[in-house]
């Protein structure tokens, strides 16, 4: 994950930058800590292209103390439809789109590019399948405009975030196609990718050129969240400091 979202939960959320939780599901454990998980990995053109195309102009729309410029700029969007809890919107550019394309695809493409076990992620390097990966290397290296068989949904969090937030990539296999997500704080980026992810989301996707659409719920009523709180409360084994607090804190 980009320095700059450790950078922005542990110095622009005081009150949380002290007391950050690393949870690792390989081992359940749960610790503060001010670990980051970084290798070697690209060569300086490409962390340019990474941090130029993607992170430089998705990192400024996460949630701060003084304001979630997403969740405010994403009322102003195009309405596409308002199921249950979730409405979905247009993106207001093919710019935007794709910035927010680029910088979930650099995000996925460094998890499936080498092994993270070392940081508690298990089985990283060539979890995404060949073809994706080369689609989104074709993407990054700005070969092709779109990654094939991508496509992506942006969780924008219409609650106040409170507790900020950070989730590696996880990746869900289907038999035609994979679903990666990972959130930075008050956002969710889902991302498909494969030759068929059903006939629902094709139908869905059609309609939109670039294959991103954006959708406002509450983050914390999503299954995924509630997935983490009682992993922490019921899993976890909390260690170090976090194991005096857990009774009090958590």
């Amino acid at each position: 994950m980009p320095k700059a979202v450790y950078r922005s939960i542990s110095k622009v959320f005081p009150e949380h930058g002290q007391n950050i939780v690393w949870i690792t599901g390989s081992d359940k454990s749960a610790a503060y800590t001010d670990k980051q998980a970084k290798k070697h990995l690209l060569c300086e053109s490409c962390e340019l292209k990474f941090s130029k195309n993607g992170e430089d102009k998705v990192i400024p729309f996460m949630a701060r103390p003084n304001g979630f410029k997403l969740a405010t700029k994403i009322k102003k969007f195009k309405k596409l439809s308002h199921v249950k809890n979730e409405t979905w919107y247009f993106p207001p550019s093919d710019e935007i789109a794709l910035n927010f394309m680029y910088f979930a695809i650099s995000i996925a493409w460094r998890l499936s590019a080498t092994d993270w076990s070392a940081f508690g992620l298990p089985e990283t390097k060539n979890s995404i399948r060949e073809e994706s990966m080369t689609a989104f290397s074709d993407f990054l290296l700005g070969d092709t405009d779109l990654p094939a068989n991508t496509y992506l949904a942006v969780y924008v969090d219409n609650q106040i975030v409170d507790t900020p937030s950070m989730g590696f990539p996880t990746v869900k296999n289907h038999d035609s196609y994979q679903h990666i997500v990972f959130n930075i704080p008050g956002i969710k980026l889902s991302l498909l990718a494969g030759d068929n992810p059903g006939a629902g989301i094709r139908e869905t996707f059609s309609i939109n050129a670039n294959n991103v659409y954006f959708v406002s719920r509450s983050l914390k009523t999503h299954p995924d969240y509630h997935f983490m709180v009682n992993f922490i409360k019921n899993e976890s084994v909390a260690k170090g400091r976090l194991l005096k607090e857990r009774g009090k804190n958590v």
